[in-house]
């Protein structure tokens, strides 16, 4: 009767230590995707910073000329830039993040703003005190 009453007991402590275990991997899991998802979130954060300071320079520098590369996504998924005469806007996912700037007159190519741009190769100059924005890259938004 003792063998089969410690039996029971070791089924239940066994069951009780893969429920702990699972408890702990579902945890540990939902917080990789919280850290996941927060990074891709401060990618986001970090492109709209640097493009603002970007263009607040060039703003600023009469003749600036400079290089720049937006990412094509980020962690995988499609983001969108917004770049108006006051604000820098990245969306990405249900997140966005607006980043002041102080500009006169910002065109791409020859648009004036609004207008978006999305992951490739550019280029801005000031050229008497007018913004222009230049994709090397042919890639449509």
């Amino acid at each position: 009767m003792m063998k089969a009453q410690a039996a029971v007991e070791f089924m239940i402590c066994v069951i009780f230590l893969v429920f702990i275990i699972i408890v702990f991997t579902a945890y540990a899991s939902g917080k990789e995707f919280e850290r996941w998802n927060a990074d891709s979130k401060m990618e986001a954060e970090k492109i709209c910073w640097q493009l603002a300071s970007l263009i607040n320079t060039a703003m600023y520098t009469n003749g600036y000329y400079a290089e720049f590369q937006l990412p094509m996504k980020i962690d995988g998924k499609e983001y969108n830039v917004t770049v108006t005469n006051t604000t820098v806007i990245v969306d990405y996912e249900q997140h966005s993040c607006i980043y002041r700037i102080a500009v006169t007159e910002i065109r791409f190519r020859t648009k004036s703003a609004p207008f978006n741009l999305c992951g490739g190769q550019y280029y801005i100059n000031n050229t008497d005190n007018k913004l222009f924005i230049y994709n090397r890259s042919f890639v449509e938004c």
